[in-house]
């Protein structure tokens, strides 16, 4: 944990939090875009600078003129100066893009209080084009000139990609982990050969990846690509085949290739560079046996003969790498590294040399990867570290920080010799704290050209005729400059000599392999596969709307949301390998599909739901790796894992939605699919739908320096700044963490808020569409006062009790959602995977981010959420990929959950909705009137006060400071009413206890129909004033019932698990502002605990005066004692309270069983109690047993009943004086209880 803690502060200290910086579009056209940017300095973090995605009429970026209207000068120390620049350039679903960095700074100390910025554009004459519906969704909220960028997005190419063509036949599948020459014998051919008889080896074909062994994913996802081509998913390889000529395949033929492994030395030109395949180590080659032997299957060809050259050399020069991955020390990312070195102690790397040339030099290069024992603030641990031959001092490298370092080194003639020799790399840091990792090391030297065993070797000049003399007999050399089109090298033999005679070109150092057939290796696995059929998926027949990507265990537990979303399909990833990259597991066959989706299939998918767990190590090389589906890792140092890869195809800005299960199990993928589809099918109704909760952390802590305040405060400010987003017709919630009381507990800050966590709790029993945090945090924990926590002593989901009144999280923090760990999961995953519960979906970073960038996205967020003052109809992961604008803290953001789910929150708006009179007077009835898209139906009301500006003081380093914020107003009504003939008429009572804010008290509602259509508005502008007083000076009447209506008294029985109703009724109704000392509180006196029950409190339909609250009674009790302290709205209190005893179980019994009166002389009563519903009979008896009167048997509820008698007998005489015998039955037809009695007739 003190891991991100320090990362939050190194990350926080070096932010910007833009608080008072704003930007306005003042004029758009197809000419130019004019913005202006006001900056308004009080801190440093008020220099951030703002990116803007622009749509541009075409692929040049335009020029851009800033007109500065002030400037001044600044005294703070800006970590980093930004200019006003473009910083990105790609195309995004067709449309041209530039991506804007706009800086108010102007130097570093000078800065522009207001500057205009003018983007010439030069646009016109484009065409408008069609729009489709994932453009217009995924565009318009990112696009700052929309409206005119629109006309310029390109039509989509109809020309689809050609399908490569494959002999039909019987494929088996082989594996090579190296680079070099191997083989296969005919015997074993002969075993996948179904008929030999008239078979021609001639016709026998290989293939493998187009990357030919490597890994796409490191070029494609590191680097930012565009225009990216998908590449042809098999390469055929030539081959040789000894023995084929007689048209034949017998036992002793020898197929044998050149093949490459997953890592290897590549050349480009003269250039030869070490390839570390970061995703997998085995390569996957694929071998023919067409069905038609007619065809023919590529060779290796014989080069051309070349006349004795000038120049006869026996050596050559011979590369070699080492390098074993074994640690990643960040636990992220892509730096892997072998060894650590502590600080005075080393490394020694043995390698073995074949008979180097002693008189010429050789060279290499090594590398290591930068840590530390304890981490700092800063990462920037000093290192310094040598490499040593045989105490020969090579190379010196030093460097602080945690990424990669290497350095070239030479080493002279005569240094090396035959066999293993041993390289030293030294820490020599005079920093304790440096512990850095062995990486690799690469060597070229110059060696003799003896064979002993297979090798290969580049010619170490150029633009020559040479002949290379091979010591050795029998060999064969191929030239494998260009590896996918080996060439058999014409050789000649002399004694055990072999020459080779080349003419060497200008530009390209030539590569050779040289071996014996007796000496190649046989492929080490060799499988039957089957038929090809490489074209299930890489096709132009299929089309969906939204993908699910996982693996083949995952697919059946999946079938339900595929069948619940329709027009969705389930793809195997196993088939996705398998027709885009070979069946290698490279990552980037991932997105090569799904761009293929977008140019090829028929109907082109918006959303795609990685369903599956991922983590950083590809590879296994843990052994605890459980990748389900991968993503993507970026970087080295500050590394980070992003899903938007998979679907950036022209640069890093996402054109299709994403989200993410990180299921581990069928299990958890079948729980996901139902708690997706119960929330979407049977989503509970009520004004959760309408609520935001906004949680700020505390700006008191981790902060301890002076400069740091303004980071504390903005957790607090920076979620104000959110309201603005927000429209009316949403009630806001604010949970800011500076508002609760402080408990110590010990912890290197002692201090942890139990309050603010139970009040976010409460939030989530009583239902909220969205819960926004903004404050510090790591992958299991929210605020430094630990307000949510996962770990082995405390899981907080545990309380989370939502009832399917499932929020959507975002959670603008740092690493909550870190979903790539390996052993440990992050909060966000937990909340997802939670059963029927906590979370519908959850949007959080997966590393840590700055201020500035939160805020920013955030606000992108909330804007997308909201468009043009109402709701969207996107789905979230349309959402949150339409604010992704090409800045890098973009990628941190992911979606936890389906891409294709949308919010709760009722996209239709009642927009023509008043209130009468406009202005309402304390105690005084008002009127909701408006006009209801749906014919009748119900709705829900709730009128609120004016919010209020409040300050809060709080300490910090020892001094006291204060923090500002609007206050929400109190709830003055909340109730629920019918309507019908779509017009809308509801009332509501102003309490006296007004705030009597500057600020107008608004109505928020919503209204559904009868088949379940929802619309929601609100009136915002209504003034309220102090109003007539009342002469009423009783309080609310408390009555206590069942859910089904039935009264309840002190001592009742109650069956566990059924609701408890408070009814509160008042001429008044009932106050529920909350002002202090008028509290509706509900009270446990046997625990001595109080609770506000404001938000539980609803009123009936279509009623000024009376309500309920449903109290949901705990599991674990036997006994309830619960008090009501009420206030009506002219402040006449009442309280009163109920006990009850809770039965556990649903047998049957008679309770409280008597007759009243007891002596009677006409008429009495037989009172009892039911635990069950029952069917009750009374009989009276003579003491000496003689039946006189029977009591016709009646059906009752559970609960309390009477049973009355006039004291005749069956013949309706009077009973004389004296004492008789009664039983009670009750029956349910399973069970029959008695109650014998004694009553007294006397007169």
């Amino acid at each position: 944990m003190n891991r991100y803690i320090k990362l939050l502060s190194l990350i926080f200290v070096s932010t910007i939090l833009m608080a008072e910086t704003n930007m306005t579009i003042l004029s758009s056209s197809q000419d130019r875009l004019v913005i202006q940017l006001t900056c308004d300095l009080e801190t440093p973090e008020d220099l951030a600078p703002i990116d803007l995605l622009i749509g541009l009429p075409n692929t040049a970026l335009p020029q851009i003129s800033t007109q500065a209207e002030q400037t001044s000068n600044h005294f703070f120390n800006v970590i980093r100066f930004h200019k006003t620049e473009w910083i990105h350039q790609q195309q995004v679903n067709g449309l041209q893009t530039g991506t804007l960095r706009i800086s108010p700074q102007s130097g570093e100390k000078d800065y522009h209080t207001i500057q205009t910025i003018t983007i010439h554009l030069n646009g016109r004459g484009n065409q408008k084009s069609r729009i489709t519906q994932n453009q217009q969704n995924l565009l318009s909220p990112k696009i700052a000139n929309w409206t005119v960028a629109k006309n310029w997005i390109e039509p989509r190419k109809h020309s689809l990609a050609k399908i490569q063509k494959l002999p039909d036949g019987h494929w088996i599948q082989m594996i090579l982990r190296k680079d070099g020459i191997y083989k296969i014998s005919g015997e074993e051919l002969l075993k996948h050969i179904s008929s030999s008889n008239d078979f021609d080896p001639r016709s026998i074909m290989l293939f493998t990846g187009s990357a030919f062994g490597r890994d796409l994913t490191y070029d494609l996802t590191q680097k930012i690509s565009s225009d990216v081509t998908i590449p042809e998913n098999l390469l055929e390889l030539p081959i040789s085949i000894q023995g084929e000529s007689d048209g034949n395949l017998g036992n002793n033929d020898i197929l044998y290739f050149y093949g490459r492994g997953a890592s290897g030395f590549d050349q480009d030109i003269d250039k030869i560079h070490w390839h570390q395949n970061l995703y997998f180590t085995e390569s996957t080659y694929w071998l023919l046996i067409p069905s038609n032997t007619s065809l023919r299957g590529k060779r290796v060809e014989t080069g051309n003969i070349v006349s004795d050259g000038p120049l006869d050399v026996a050596y050559g020069v011979s590369y070699l790498h080492f390098e074993t991955d074994l640690v990643n020390p960040q636990e992220s990312g892509l730096a892997w590294g072998n060894t650590l070195i502590r600080q005075g102690e080393s490394f020694s790397q043995t390698v073995a040399l074949v008979q180097p040339v002693l008189s010429a030099t050789a060279s290499g290069s090594f590398g290591l990867i930068g840590n530390e024992s304890v981490s700092t603030r800063y990462d920037n641990t000093k290192h310094e570290v040598k490499l040593t031959l045989n105490s020969l001092e090579l190379k010196s490298i030093n460097w602080s920080n945690l990424g990669l370092k290497s350095g070239n080194f030479s080493i002279p003639a005569g240094a090396l010799s035959h066999g293993s020799q041993s390289f030293q790399i030294e820490n020599n840091s005079d920093n304790p704290n440096s512990e850095p990792y062995f990486d690799f090391l690469t060597l070229s030297y110059i060696r003799q050209l003896t064979y002993a065993d297979p090798f290969e070797f580049f010619s170490s000049v150029l633009d020559n005729d040479m002949t290379f003399n091979i010591s050795g007999p029998n060999l064969k050399v191929w030239n494998i400059t260009n590896p996918a089109h080996p060439e058999n090298v014409p050789i000649t033999h002399q004694d055990d000599e072999t020459r080779m005679r080349i003419t060497l070109p200008a530009d390209t150092l030539q590569r050779f392999y040289v071996f014996n057939v007796d000496d190649v290796p046989t492929v080490p696995i060799i499988a039957p596969y089957g038929p090809g059929d490489w074209d299930r998926i890489r096709n132009t027949t299929l089309g969906a709307d939204h993908l699910i990507i996982g693996p083949q265990n995952f697919s059946s537990p999946s079938t339900p949301l595929l069948d619940h979303r329709g027009n969705s399909l389930y793809v195997n990833l196993k088939l996705i390998y398998r027709e885009f990259s070979s069946a290698n597991e490279d990552p980037v066959a991932i997105r090569h599909f799904l761009q293929w989706t977008q140019e090829n299939w028929s109907q082109k998918p918006s959303t795609v739901l990685f369903m599956g767990d991922a983590d950083y190590d590809y590879r296994n090389i843990t052994g605890q790796s459980k990748i389900q589906v991968p993503t993507i890792e970026v970087g080295t140092n500050y590394s980070h894992a992003t899903d938007d890869r998979m679907v950036s195809f022209n640069g890093v800005i996402p054109e299709m939605a994403t989200g993410r299960f990180p299921a581990r199990t069928p299990e958890e993928v079948t729980d996901f699919v139902e708690k997706t589809i119960a929330f979407e099918t049977a989503m509970p109704d009520g004004l959760w739908k309408q609520r935001i909760t906004l949680v700020a952390d505390d700006p008191a802590r981790p902060e301890r320096e002076p400069y740091e305040l303004s980071i504390g405060k903005s957790h607090t400010l920076n979620s104000e700044r959110l309201t603005k987003t927000i429209p009316g017709f949403m009630e806001i919630k604010k949970l800011y963490m500076v508002d609760y009381p402080e408990v110590s507990d010990g912890s290197a800050f002692g201090v942890i808020k139990p309050a603010a966590t139970q009040a976010l709790f409460d939030q989530i029993t009583s239902g909220t569409a969205i819960i926004n945090f903004i404050g510090h945090g790591n992958p299991t924990q929210w605020a430094q006062e630990k307000m949510l926590i996962l770990n082995e002593e405390r899981n907080d989901i545990q309380f989370m009790h939502a009832e399917m009144k499932l929020p959507l999280w975002i959670a603008g923090t740092c690493n909550w959602g870190h979903f790539d760990q390996i052993g440990s999961e992050s909060f966000a995953e937990e909340l997802i995977r939670t059963p029927m519960d906590a979370a519908s979906a959850v949007i959080t970073t997966t590393r840590g981010i700055t201020v500035s960038s939160n805020i920013q996205y955030l606000e992108k967020v909330f804007s997308a959420f909201f468009p043009d003052n109402g709701v969207t109809d996107a789905t979230l992961g349309m959402v949150l990929q339409s604010v992704k604008t090409g800045g890098a803290d973009g990628e941190l953001f992911h979606l936890f959950g389906d891409p294709a789910m949308k919010l709760p929150i009722p996209s239709q708006i009642v927009k023509d909705a008043f209130v009468t009179p406009d202005t309402l007077a304390t105690l005084e009835v008002g009127t909701l009137s408006g006009t209801s898209p749906f014919t009748e139906g119900e709705g829900y009301l709730v009128f609120e006060d004016g919010p209020t500006s409040f300050t809060q003081s709080f300490n910090f380093a020892s001094r006291k400071e204060e923090i500002t914020y609007m206050k929400s107003g109190p709830t003055l009504f909340r109730g629920s009413f019918t309507f019908d003939a779509a017009s809308l008429s509801p009332k509501f009572r102003v309490p006296k206890d007004i705030t009597y804010s500057q600020q107008p008290a608004k109505v928020r509602f919503a209204i559904t129909s009868g088949s379940g259509e929802e619309a929601i508005g609100a009136v915002t502008n209504i003034q309220l004033t102090l109003g007539t007083p009342s002469n009423d000076t009783d309080g609310p009447i408390i009555t206590f019932e069942t859910g089904s209506g039935r009264m309840l008294r002190n001592g009742d029985h109650l069956p566990s698990g059924e609701k408890l109703i408070i009814r509160l009724s008042d001429p008044l109704g009932i106050n529920l502002t909350g002002e202090k000392g008028h509290e509706l509180y509900l009270v446990r006196p046997d625990l001595d605990e109080s609770s506000l029950a404001i938000d539980q409190f609803i009123y009936d339909v279509n009623s000024l005066n009376t309500g309920t609250i449903q109290y949901k009674i705990p599991d674990d009790l036997d006994q309830l004692s619960l008090g009501v302290s009420a206030w009506d709205n002219a402040n006449n209190p009442t309280e009163t309270g109920i006990s009850l005893t809770l039965l556990k179980t649903k047998k049957l019994s008679l309770l409280h069983v008597f007759n009243f009166p007891n002596p009677f002389a006409f008429e009495t009563q037989f009172t009892f109690e039911l635990t069950a519903d029952a069917e009750v009979s009374v009989d009276i008896y003579t003491l000496e047993g003689r039946r006189i009167k029977s009591i016709p048997t009646d059906y009752f509820s559970i609960g309390y009943h009477r049973i009355a008698w006039d004291g005749r007998d069956e013949y309706g005489g009077l009973l004389a004086n004296g004492v008789y015998i009664y039983k009670m039955t009750a029956a349910d037809g399973v069970q029959t209880i008695n109650h014998i009695g004694r009553l007294a007739v006397f007169r």
